[in-house]
């Protein structure tokens, strides 16, 4: 009976495992694929010549942020909504505030303890970016949202950390 019962367990922990793995694959798969017609939509509506890079961003909206090259082999980066609804965005790499300036506006206003990442998005059709972060006394994970364009202070919110 024993024998019976471990076969049993064995076999319903590989089905459970097949399946997770399974769920997994397609959740995966789907990203890329999204992040793929998010790419081509952005090289046909703005004739890029490659893409270097795609990642999505879950604001207000759903969008793709292409990064890539123009026919002038200049830096560009395409804001892809997934909605078609929507206009996509294109500016020159050189128009906005780089990374690295993103990150020491927010240095130089919050002081952070620790830069968690930083992203470009999108809200309200306003390119951005997001920098997160962990304030001086590690209490609180904070999202400090600037203009793309500016650097100016757009928004942010703090939440507690356990």
């Amino acid at each position: 009976m024993k024998k019976w019962i471990i076969g049993i367990v064995v076999l319903v922990c590989l089905v459970i495992g097949w399946q997770t793995h399974a769920i997994y694959k397609a959740a995966v798969n789907d990203v890329q694929s999204a992040e793929q017609k998010a790419a081509d939509r952005a090289k046909a509506d703005f004739k890029l010549k490659s893409v270097t890079d795609t990642q999505a961003y879950f604001g207000d909206h759903t969008f793709y942020i292409v990064e890539g090259k123009n026919a002038k082999a200049e830096n560009v980066i395409a804001w892809v909504p997934k909605s078609k609804k929507q206009k996509s965005i294109l500016k020159k790499a050189s128009s906005g505030i780089s990374k690295e300036q993103a990150i020491s506006i927010v240095e130089q206003e919050r002081n952070p303890k620790e830069i968690k990442s930083v992203r470009l998005g999108i809200e309200n059709n306003i390119p951005l970016w997001e920098v997160t972060y962990v304030d001086q006394e590690k209490k609180h994970l904070t999202y400090y949202y600037v203009d793309f364009t500016n650097g100016e202070f757009m928004k942010r919110y703090s939440l507690k950390q356990s």
